[in-house]
């Protein structure tokens, strides 16, 4: 009789027992989880509070940052001049610049956007200035020249940014298009 009490008591207490050994495992993962350091993607400069000019390189060869400076100095609407000289024999048409490393923002042209329009974005031999507002940049990243397409046809850069010029090209030229047809043919 007494072994048939104990048994009966452990049949009660067991499923109590996994029931907060299940409880216990769920608190712990979660502390766990809370503790480990989150990846931070980085945030944007505030703009108006920026002193000094962000690191600006390029990566692409005859393509030179030739000056970087401050405009709106202690003000929102604070931004970034880059001034780039084409050093090659064949013009810029597309180029993108990047400020991250994962989790980035960027600055991209393309003269090839508009079918029927194109557009030089820097002429061989020529300097072009850019503007790139702070709060739109990341902060403590430098701000990379990653990816450019040449008159010729030529890519040079990051292949991921070089694909991201081409399909935002193609789905703007496509809405463009949709957009004709509903129009009647009309812009």
């Amino acid at each position: 009789m007494k072994n048939t009490k104990t048994l009966s008591r452990l049949f009660l207490l067991t499923p109590v027992l996994v029931f907060l050994c299940v409880i216990g495992a769920g608190i712990y993962t979660r502390a766990v989880r809370s503790q480990k350091p989150q990846r931070d993607p980085g945030h944007f400069y505030q703009a108006a509070k920026v002193t000094a000019v962000p690191q600006v390189l390029s990566s692409i060869k005859g393509l030179q940052i030739s000056q970087v400076t401050l405009i709106n100095e202690g003000t929102p609407a604070a931004a970034v001049t880059i001034e780039v000289t084409n050093h090659r024999n064949e013009a810029v048409m597309a180029l993108d610049f990047i400020s991250g490393r994962n989790d980035y923002s960027g600055l991209r042209f393309d003269g090839f956007l508009e079918e029927d329009n194109t557009v030089v974005i820097i002429p061989p031999h020529a300097l072009k200035t850019f503007t790139w507002g702070l709060s739109e940049i990341k902060e403590g990243q430098p701000i990379s020249l990653a990816a450019a397409i040449f008159a010729d046809g030529k890519e040079e850069g990051d292949k991921r940014f070089l694909n991201g010029i081409k399909v935002h090209r193609l789905h703007f030229q496509k809405n463009q298009r949709e957009a004709k047809a509903r129009n009647g043919g009309q812009h």
